[in-house]
C-alpha cells in the first residue's frame, strides 16, 4: 500500500470535513485541524513570540497531500472560516504525502494577534 493510503484511510476515519476555496471553485476534503499550541520561540511573519505563550486562534491542518494548500487560501472546517498562514507539503518516496498549514479564523489579520502579547 501507498503511504498516502494510510493517511487517507485515518483522514476518512477520524479526519474533519473541510471546504477548501481554489479560485471560483470549491473543493471538499477530510483534514485534522486542531489547535496549535506553541510552547517554544516561533517567528511567523519574522515577529517574536515569547517562550511559553499560548494562542489558541492558530490551527495546525494536515490534509491530503493531493490538495495543496496555499498562503492566502481560505479553508472551512464546523462553521468558521481560516485563512491559510502558511503551508508546505510533506513528500516522501517521490511522492506527495500530507499537507501541513498554519491557520488563522479569516475575522482578524495576522498582525492582530500580536498586539496583545506586549511587545
Amino acid at each position: 500500500m501507498k503511504l498516502t493510503g494510510y493517511l487517507d484511510r485515518a483522514l476518512k476515519k477520524f479526519g474533519n470535513t473541510v471546504q477548501i476555496s481554489r479560485g471560483d471553485r470549491t473543493e471538499v476534503s477530510k483534514a485534522f485541524v486542531q489547535p496549535l499550541r506553541r510552547r517554544h520561540r516561533l517567528y511567523i511573519n519574522d515577529r517574536y513570540i515569547p517562550a511559553g505563550y499560548f494562542d489558541n486562534r492558530y490551527l495546525l491542518y494536515i490534509g491530503p497531500g493531493d490538495k495543496p494548500l496555499e498562503d492566502g487560501m481560505y479553508v472551512r472546517c464546523r462553521g468558521v472560516g481560516y485563512t491559510v498562514v502558511t503551508a508546505e507539503i510533506f513528500a516522501a518516496h517521490d511522492e506527495d504525502i500530507y499537507v501541513w498549514a498554519i491557520l488563522m479564523p479569516v475575522s482578524k489579520g495576522k498582525e492582530d494577534y500580536y498586539d496583545d502579547i506586549g511587545g
